[in-house]
């Protein structure tokens, strides 16, 4: 494992005996398989193997979070978090829980217990960039990525730094790298796309915002952000269609409500790509009078 090679290393353990038998025979199968992409049976390790291998709790925390057994993560956070012989990871494991749970608040607290880990400065980043903090928040998020390069919520954070830096092209190459990554983070889809298309390349910011309509057809966003694409290039039926289904799905919708004021000022013209830009920064939206820009920092840290 030491060298990467984990398939050939989970093919190993797994002929040593039944997962179970032993908590360090447990413990290097789940985290062999998580590395392949498997999280069940760290999921599904046992109380002995939490108790006799360091680390196990939170490869254990980790797998629930990432396996949707939410309720098991956080009974498992709550158990283990605020005992003092907890390590620092699981402190940090449990405040990225808690921050995708939208418990901001015991989120920062526990990651400032694991501020010297990836995991809590990517949370206190992510925090900062909550708040509108974007300096704060690039800085944290640069620390966490220098301490772990693969950490994709770090990435992530650190291209919607950018993105509200207005730093469009290297916010998409950072965006797309974390969308990546996350692969089934939608909301990391869509902020990638639209840092494309204020790049300028509108061709990868469709592709980006048909990923995620195609992977989530009732994603209301990436209807929207296909509206307002298609009205760049002029299509103007396909415009109006992903428009309404856009509202459809959900009428405070803020890129279908910004496709359809433009489809209403342009009168059949295809929309300039500053146009569209000025309205993407500047435009307010919706009740809450929020721009397509403020809007993306919160869905591309959203979980979707």
């Amino acid at each position: 494992m030491s060298q990467g090679r984990f398939n050939e290393a989970l093919s190993d353990f797994n002929s040593l005996g039944e997962i179970g038998a032993d908590p360090v025979l447990s413990y290097n199968t789940a985290y062999a398989s998580a590395m392949c992409g498997s999280y069940e049976p760290g999921a599904s390790l046992d109380a002995p193997c939490l108790d006799a291998v360091p680390g196990a709790a939170t490869l254990k925390l980790r797998a629930l979070h990432y396996v949707g057994r939410l309720d098991e993560a956080v009974q498992l956070g709550k158990s283990l978090a605020d005992r003092p012989d907890t390590r620092v990871e699981f402190n940090g494991a449990f405040a990225t829980l808690l921050f995708d749970l939208g418990d901001q608040e015991n989120a920062e607290r526990y990651a400032r217990r694991a501020v010297e880990t990836p995991d809590g400065l990517t949370v206190l980043g992510l925090t900062a960039l909550e708040a509108g903090d974007a300096e704060q928040a690039y800085t944290l998020l640069r620390e966490a990525l220098g301490r772990n390069p693969r950490e994709a919520r770090a990435t992530l954070g650190l291209g919607l730094c950018l993105f509200a830096e207005e730093r469009f092209a290297e916010a998409a190459t950072t965006l797309d790298h974390a969308a990546k990554q996350l692969a089934t983070h939608m909301g990391a889809w869509i902020a990638a796309g639209w840092a494309w298309l204020l790049a300028g390349d509108a061709v990868a910011a469709r592709a980006h915002f048909q990923h995620a309509a195609t992977f989530d057809r009732g994603f209301a966003e990436a209807h929207g952000a296909l509206a307002v694409v298609s009205h760049l290039e002029g299509l103007h039926d396909d415009a109006r269609r992903h428009a309404e289904t856009a509202l459809r799905l959900d009428p405070a919708c803020l890129s279908g409500a910004l496709a359809t004021s433009m489809q209403c000022e342009n009168a059949g013209q295809a929309a300039s790509a500053s146009a569209i830009r000025n309205a993407a920064l500047h435009q307010p939206l919706g009740v809450g009078g929020r721009t397509i820009a403020q809007s993306l920092r919160t869905l591309g840290l959203k979980r979707k």
